[in-house]
């Protein structure tokens, strides 16, 4: 097998190192109830399936470039591979704190359950939330989207030549955006409870010796329910308009990460 020479290896394996990146960090490929070794199975099928599209001198290193280059190489190909799957994990983070907000604000927020995805405590809404995005992400071809822009990202950004600490300010810009698309899917729900808590101001006013805390939280908590009955047929079109920028946010992330042209 002439072709397979040590260059030819360390270029797969770079390969190998961005995509496993990206499987490890990215939504519903990151998911915990997936084993580790379905993970590393899948990261090395895709390398394999990518070195044949990918041109030669996007993932090209020599062996002869010393062993700094080359674990320099190997770091950058991680970050890069990382900083693709966060911006998925950024979008996801965007709803789960809508549903936060909406049961902080309803009295939900007493209820937690394991995140399935994460293994760890959320309030019962942001559970929901990402329970319908996941669903929502595999219905729009989430996964095809992060593997083509894999494909892709060899076309602008070839091995080891990132400059991966550009992409700071862009993470910043990109859950600047997340934290309003959270906040505009609470809205309806904030702005309710606001006005509920108006009211029940008004009327502890009017009878200082009712107990409120026993009176609001119910009203609050039926209020959340009856919205969010209203609301929940709803949520897979929002998702899907969220999830449309998820594309152009991988692209943006790359254009701004791409090597300086001379």
């Amino acid at each position: 097998m002439e072709w397979l020479t040590y260059d030819v290896i360390l270029s797969i394996f770079l390969i190998f190192v961005r995509v496993s990146g990206v499987i490890m960090t990215a939504p519903f490929f990151s998911n915990t109830a997936h084993p580790v070794q379905v993970k590393l199975y899948l990261s090395i099928v895709t390398t394999i399936l990518l070195f044949n599209v990918i041109p030669a001198q996007g993932a090209f290193v020599s062996a002869e470039d010393g062993i700094i280059v080359i674990i320099t190489a190997i770091i950058v190909e991680a970050l890069v591979g990382i900083a693709m799957g966060l911006i998925g994990q950024l979008v996801f983070a965007g709803l789960e704190m809508g549903g936060a907000l909406i049961s902080i604000n309803t009295g939900l927020s007493f209820a937690n359950v394991v995140d399935s995805s994460t293994q760890r405590q959320s309030m019962i809404l942001s559970n929901i939330f990402t329970m319908v995005a996941i669903l929502v992400f595999l219905s729009i071809d989430g996964d095809k989207i992060y593997i083509t822009a894999l494909a892709k990202s060899y076309q602008v950004v070839p091995a080891a030549e990132a400059n991966i600490h550009l992409a700071g300010m862009y993470f910043l810009e990109v859950a600047t955006y997340l934290f309003i698309v959270g906040v505009q899917l609470s809205s309806p729900f904030l702005i309710t409870i606001f006005l509920l808590d108006v009211s029940l101001g008004i009327f502890a006013r009017i009878m200082p010796q009712a107990n409120m805390m026993f009176i609001a939280l119910p009203i609050k908590f039926g209020v959340g329910i009856a919205m969010l009955m209203l609301v929940i047929p709803y949520l897979p079109a929002a998702f899907d308009m969220i999830f449309q920028n998820l594309f152009s946010f991988l692209e943006q992330l790359l254009a701004n990460i791409r090597p300086f042209v001379n």
